[in-house]
């Protein structure tokens, strides 16, 4: 039987295609960044065995292609929700005992249980920009702090969506709908601590980490990741706000004809020449030995 926190504040459905969304999303990433685990993190061969974990993983795409590329790695997977979870004969069949999935809050106020304390090598964190807030960013990190082995290191990539904003490469370009939508999300996200992800590294520090480095990366260099993105803003985040704001998705409500928006939106998103700058942070620190 599925599990879900009763604290998951995921503006999305837990679905087969929330979960395509979330493995193409992973692909973009990867393209654009150009790798999974940074390279200022030793992990000299593949052959290497080393423990990782994935904080908040979702679909646990990312936790899987490292299994993959490093056979004898140890992986743990952490998610609020077990709903998109690979299924467990799946990753028997491909892994045998080296992969394991867990249904748990990284934002908990006991963190993840003796069992994990001190355990992994790296402990990498994606995008949980939406989901928390406030005081959860210091439980988040201090957590994931406590998974560490001396030596380990933190990866966490995350961004500030207020940062968002639409660029154009070809004159009268339309854009006014996409205008109002980025708007309404920036409205709504006014009561979030979305700008925490900028105060990451101090975060990291008071938790106890050293050699912090913080790289903030402009991924809408990348065609793949400008298109998909694009996609995601005028498919998805209608829903996204009127769903966080107790309005029907994809209707009518509080004023605004989310329908009507979402489809001149995606109009627009047709056009060439138009896309959302998207910059995105990797910080990355490591526990004392």
């Amino acid at each position: 039987m599925s599990q879900t926190n009763s604290n998951d504040s995921y503006p999305l459905p837990r679905d087969t295609s929330e979960t395509d969304r979330l493995n193409e999303q992973h692909k973009c990433l990867v393209g654009a960044f150009g790798f999974h685990i940074h390279p200022s993190i030793p992990v000299a061969k593949k052959e290497r065995e080393f423990r990782v974990a994935d904080v908040a993983c979702g679909s646990g795409i990312w936790l899987t292609e490292i299994a993959t590329q490093y056979p004898r790695a140890q992986c743990d997977g952490f998610d609020i929700s077990d709903k998109q979870f690979p299924a467990s004969s799946d990753l028997t069949r491909d892994f045998g005992t080296r992969v394991h999935f867990h249904a748990q809050d990284a934002t908990a106020e006991g963190g993840y249980g003796k069992a994990f304390e001190g355990q992994f090598d790296i402990v990498a964190v994606r995008l949980l920009h939406i989901s928390i807030a406030g005081a959860q960013w210091t439980r988040a990190v201090q957590n994931a702090v406590t998974l560490l082995k001396p030596g380990g290191y933190l990866q966490w990539i995350d961004w500030d969506p207020h940062s968002a904003h639409l660029v154009q490469s070809r004159p009268l370009v339309k854009h006014a709908a996409i205008d109002k939508l980025l708007g309404f999300f920036k409205q709504f996200l006014g009561a979030l601590d979305t700008g925490a992800t900028a105060r990451l590294p101090e975060e990291m520090r008071t938790a106890g980490l050293v050699e912090v480095r913080s790289e903030l990366w402009a991924l809408d260099v990348d065609p793949r990741w400008r298109e998909y993105f694009l996609k995601t803003i005028t498919t998805v985040l209608p829903d996204v706000i009127a769903k966080r704001t107790g309005q029907g998705p994809g209707g009518a409500g509080g004023g605004k004809d989310w329908a009507g928006i979402k489809a001149a939106a995606q109009e627009e998103g047709r056009q060439e020449g138009l896309w959302v700058r998207t910059e995105m942070w990797c910080h990355v620190g490591k526990k004392p030995m």
